[in-house]
């Protein structure tokens, strides 16, 4: 098994204590061996290949809720709400629901429980044209704050109430304890990260021209889902699907809900 090696800043990893590990191995080349020093400088250059990699394929890191971080797929950008009105300013004029970042992608009617942060990039078809795909990341954390102050809010029911609205909005049997989604777990993230248990899912029919991969990660009591909306037409060699496995690679989240603070909590989210 190839050894685990430190990353940069932006996969969480310290870059100088790598370094420093690199320097004291050549310092000990000759008493540990030529051969496994050559193996180390071997796995170096792949690990360095591997960032060269993730970083031509995602954008910078971005921080959508406190103690989330991730980095999303070139070309997405984010969607954001407009801001609000300042004192003595009219009122804006209601959100136009296509360019409401809490929106499904394509379906401008199905409002996001527990969105985090939404994005959207102009992805080329075949075998002409230009569509949108979209990329949605929730979570139950907004529950988790919700709770501090009603007690009725349920966090651990908050992936029985996506589904349905997933389900519901493409037209598809719901997930219940009977009849299960087919979901299946993602193997192929990188040996330089952290253990992730990841379940994806394809949710619309075939015969849908949009598809909608639905992927899904529990942290303990903290549960986050992604769901990546794009035209089935959608030009291949984009590999928008290997891209958003690096970003589910980048993917941090904090081990247990938010803290109870003093005074009012506030959302970062939706």
């Amino acid at each position: 098994m190839s050894q685990s090696l430190p990353s940069n800043p932006v996969l969480g990893l310290d870059r100088r204590k790598f370094l420093a590990s690199l320097a004291g191995t050549s310092l000990f080349a000759i008493g540990c061996g030529a051969e496994t020093y050559k193996n180390r400088l071997t796995e170096t250059q792949k690990y360095f290949e591997y960032l060269e990699k993730v970083n031509s394929a995602l954008g910078s890191k971005v921080v959508p809720f406190e103690g989330v971080e991730l980095r999303v797929p070139k070309p997405f950008e984010q969607i954001l709400p407009p801001p609000p009105s300042k004192d003595g300013e009219p009122e804006a004029q209601p959100l136009d629901p296509n360019e409401d970042p809490t929106r499904l992608g394509y379906h401008p009617n199905v409002r996001l429980d527990g969105l985090l942060a939404s994005w959207r990039a102009k992805v080329d078809l075949e075998p002409s044209g230009e569509g949108m795909a979209y990329l949605h990341l929730l979570s139950n954390l907004p529950r988790w704050v919700e709770k501090q102050t009603n007690n009725d809010i349920e966090p651990l029911h908050y992936r029985t109430d996506l589904t349905n609205v997933l389900a519901n909005a493409y037209n598809v049997q719901t997930e219940t304890t009977d009849s299960a989604w087919p979901w299946e777990p993602i193997r192929s993230f990188s040996p330089y990260v952290g253990k992730k248990k990841v379940e994806s899912i394809s949710i619309p029919p075939e015969d849908q021209p949009i598809n909608a991969i639905f992927f899904w990660m529990e942290v303990k009591d903290v549960h986050v889902g992604l769901v990546l909306i794009f035209p089935r037409a959608m030009d291949a060699r984009l590999k928008l699907e290997d891209r958003l496995k690096h970003t589910l690679e980048t993917l941090k989240v904090p081990t247990q809900p938010p803290q109870k603070k003093a005074g009012k909590p506030t959302l970062d989210g939706f």
